[in-house]
């Protein structure tokens, strides 16, 4: 913390993680990481991890996506910042194949595809990591619905 005019001022919370919204049409994939599950509750989250130091967060995402999933995603939307544990996680978005090949077994402990309606029952419920999934898939599922029109 610095001081102005005698008057505390807090630095910026600082960019910790980047993850990702796959989606494949109306469901988007989430994830179990290792060391989030709550005695026999899962808590279910989106893909992506630590930003590296010097790491754009852009190359943190797709570099995490790959470790975990194996996948390679070219076209990555943002779609925001979300506060977490005193730090800010950036947040993307890609459109992805739905079929889940391989996924590292000692990262993550389950990877499934879901519509809005359950993930925002997993917010219902406390069963999100993080707890700004639903409000991010939720902002996404909009947006797209208004560029399409609908």
């Amino acid at each position: 913390m610095s001081r102005f005019l005698g008057l505390p001022r807090r630095s910026p919370p600082r960019l910790r993680t980047a993850r990702c919204i796959l989606r494949a049409g109306d469901e988007f994939l989430m994830v179990v990481h290792s060391g989030v599950r709550n005695f026999k509750r899962a808590h279910w989250g989106l893909p992506g991890g630590h930003i590296e130091y010097g790491e754009a967060p852009e190359d943190a995402v797709r570099r995490e996506l790959q470790e975990e999933l194996r996948i390679a995603v070219t076209d990555l939307g943002e779609v925001g910042d979300y506060r977490y544990k005193g730090a800010l996680h950036r947040v993307y978005t890609a459109a992805v194949a739905p079929a889940i090949e391989w996924f590292d077994r000692g990262e993550l402990l389950e990877v499934a595809w879901h519509p809005l309606e359950a993930i925002e029952r997993f917010a219902t419920e406390g069963r999100l990591h993080a707890g700004y999934e639903a409000e991010a898939i939720r902002l996404l599922a909009r947006s797209t619905r208004r560029a399409l029109g609908a």
